[in-house]
């Protein structure tokens, strides 16, 4: 097959240039990328062609210049598209790992054989990192990333991806019967959250309250939509009321000081779902810390075996920082193998023959300080490879408070108190796809309440920045027209 088309790239420099592309191949075969008459990307076989429908646009994408990742790219990951040849009268979405699981191929790597294929460093991202997105007439999608949806209206389809990542925050940072939890910041991935909350409770018969907490009017009803049964103004409300009020705290603000209230006002666990790349309360790399879905909790032998409940493992091996050697080399469980040092001695043992044809991570890391949290998750900038595996845990001492500046006193306050801090990233279309079709008044009201803005793909500009602006909550790009998804 040989697609030639034109699409906008986006640049460093926060603007959209044209671009001549071709895709040449087939998914058995593989395929070359050319843009602008020269080889772009080079791909195996395991991907199959589709043509856009719609495609979200989403605060990545309007901060995609400060991500990791080299530009120009035809960005977008919010995909709704159809098939092509033999595929040709079918609709699907598309998650956005590029991974040799995706692809479906015989030869796994690690982290694939561990169950945690999205987070293989080998992996592309749609949109993201390398692989073409869906702010281009055509893309090449992993074959099993390409999941065919029936039943859902475009509109509901077009929101599968914010949504399963909204819905992942939930199985990450599951709320309990009686619970009082809530979302800062429900605009487009916190008003998500809220439904996400919603149908997640209806769907399992639990009974916990949902709280969306906002300085903005636009807000306040589509929060009430989307599925909270009270609404906070903080324009009007005291915030030291809040302090300690909710049992979860889903931040979705992306800013310092929405983080620092976060802290304050979770009661027993903040989940961060979202932030912005700055150095916040302190810590360094928080934005790695949810690109990996890591947790910081407080330093406990009853800790030391964390993960996620979706994950049937045991913890074996960890890594003292220097700082917490003494206190800790001594209560660690003799069923652990445990290693100490510092950043550079922790990288060389991962390099060691104790880690080959392992995922060459720590389970477990203890630190006691802000610094070494940055470094546990990213302890060398010529990589995105943290010392401890992906969904597992940091453990943080806070015994030497003189390790401690004085911004990260609020963060040290938080863990003395017990609590914990969560992340999530990417979630599962599959589940997305049936808690909606199983609650379609929440359905509904994501189709008529959260998309904001609708531009042809013809006024691509117009609609990222339409996107930024603070009136707007979901922008969504049409490359053609499509009704409900049977």
């Amino acid at each position: 097959m040989n697609l030639k088309f034109q699409a906008l790239d986006y640049t460093s420099e926060d603007q959209f240039v044209p671009a001549e592309y071709e895709y040449i191949g087939d998914e058995h075969t593989g395929w070359k990328i050319i843009r602008n008459g020269e080889t772009y990307l080079e791909l195996g076989a395991g991907y199959i062609p589709l043509q856009t429908t719609s495609c979200g646009v989403c605060s990545t994408d309007i901060d995609r210049r400060f991500l990791p990742f080299p530009l120009p790219q035809i960005i977008g990951h919010e995909v709704l598209a159809k098939g092509l040849g033999n595929r040709a009268n079918k609709q699907y979405v598309v998650e956005i790992n590029d991974t040799f699981a995706a692809r479906g191929a015989k030869d796994l790597d690690s982290f694939c054989l561990e169950g945690i294929p999205t987070h293989s460093p080998e992996r592309k991202v749609l949109g993201i990192d390398r692989l073409p997105g869906g702010f281009g007439p055509y893309l090449l999608a992993p074959i099993h990333a390409a999941i065919e949806v029936t039943g859902l209206s475009s509109k509901a389809a077009v929101l599968m991806e914010p949504f399963s990542a909204a819905l992942q925050a939930i199985i990450a940072s599951p709320p309990k019967s009686g619970d009082t939890v809530a979302v800062l910041g429900p605009r487009r991935l916190g008003s998500l959250i809220l439904a996400a909350l919603s149908s997640y409770r209806k769907s399992n018969s639990l009974n916990f309250r949902i709280i969306a907490i906002t300085r903005h009017d636009h807000l306040v009803d589509l929060a009430k939509d989307m599925g909270a049964d009270e609404v906070v103004d903080l324009r009007s409300t005291d915030p030291a009321s809040l302090e300690n009020k909710y049992d979860i705290l889903y931040d979705t603000t992306s800013t310092p000081s929405g983080f620092e209230s976060a802290l304050k006002f979770a009661k027993r666990e903040l989940h961060l779902k979202t932030t912005n790349g700055q150095v916040m309360g302190g810590i360094p790399h928080l934005t790695e810390l949810v690109v990996d879905e890591l947790s910081l909790l407080p330093a406990t032998k009853d800790a030391l075996g964390f993960h996620w409940k979706s994950e049937d493992r045991k913890n074996k091996t960890v890594f003292l920082f220097d700082s917490v050697k003494d206190n800790w080399i001594d209560k660690i469980p003799k069923d652990f193998t445990v290693f100490s040092g510092n950043t550079n001695q922790a990288q060389s043992i991962l390099e060691g023959p104790e880690f080959k044809g392992k995922v060459p991570r720590f389970d477990v890391v203890i630190v006691g300080s802000p610094d070494e949290i940055g470094l546990a998750i990213r302890p060398n900038p010529s990589h995105e490879n943290a010392l401890v595996r992906p969904r597992s845990a940091i453990l943080v001492d806070t015994q030497k408070e003189d390790l401690w500046p004085i911004e990260a006193k609020i963060v040290l306050d938080f863990f003395k108190k017990g609590k914990e801090i969560h992340s999530s990233r990417c979630g599962d279309f599959h589940l997305g796809i049936q808690l909606l079709k199983e609650n379609p008044e929440i359905t509904s009201n994501l189709e008529n309440h959260l998309i904001s803005h609708r531009f042809p793909a013809s006024q691509l500009t117009d609609a990222y920045a339409k996107a930024k602006e603070p009136s707007s909550v979901k922008v969504v790009i049409d490359f053609l027209e499509s009704g409900s998804v049977q």
